[in-house]
């Protein structure tokens, strides 16, 4: 539904955010909630969550609102320098204000992110929220789709080269 930006920390509505919850409410498909964080600090968190928080109120949220943080690694990223241990902390923030306000948390990374908890403490946020993990792997067996995440996860990203009817261009499919 948004994002806050990279270099100077403004919180920016996804242009097409509310048009796609309206049609998706409309059309009967389940609807979730998805924001890109580059928190600084926990006053930063928590505005982002409540900034989303009453952005989807209007509408029936059915699926989790997802966190998520990329981009940290980049010398230009207002989150450059910060441990994994400060931005999980930001996560919990952020997630837990979700919750507060009656939705379900869900943390969204990348595989390589969260093995072995290289850039998240990945046992303190599988013990407190569901787990949404980003893996594009060569090959997927659609009969016995599985994740080569060795970590607990509830939902898959495992394309972003999808094709679904009634959309022009590639989209991100999930399990």
């Amino acid at each position: 539904v948004g994002y806050r930006t990279q270099v100077d920390g403004k919180i920016t509505e996804d242009p097409y955010a509310k048009y796609n919850l309206q049609q998706a409410q409309k059309n009967g498909i389940k609807l979730g909630a998805y924001f890109l964080s580059t928190a600084v600090n926990e006053k930063e968190a928590k505005e982002e969550a409540k900034w989303v928080a009453e952005f989807i109120a209007p509408y029936k949220i059915t699926y989790p609102v997802a966190y998520n943080c990329e981009g940290f690694t980049d010398p230009e990223n207002r989150q450059y320098g910060m441990t994994k241990e400060e931005r999980s902390r930001l996560v919990t923030v952020f997630l837990d204000y979700i919750k507060e306000s009656g939705y379900t948390p869900m943390f969204y990374a990348s595989k390589n992110e969260m093995e072995g908890s290289r850039d998240w403490d990945t046992s303190l946020l599988t013990r407190k929220y569901k787990i949404w993990v980003a893996h594009y792997p060569d090959y997927i067996n659609l009969e016995n789709p599985k994740s080569g995440y060795s970590g607990t996860h509830d939902m898959w990203q495992y394309t972003s080269n999808g094709r679904v009817p009634g959309i022009d261009g590639p989209v991100d499919l999930n399990v």
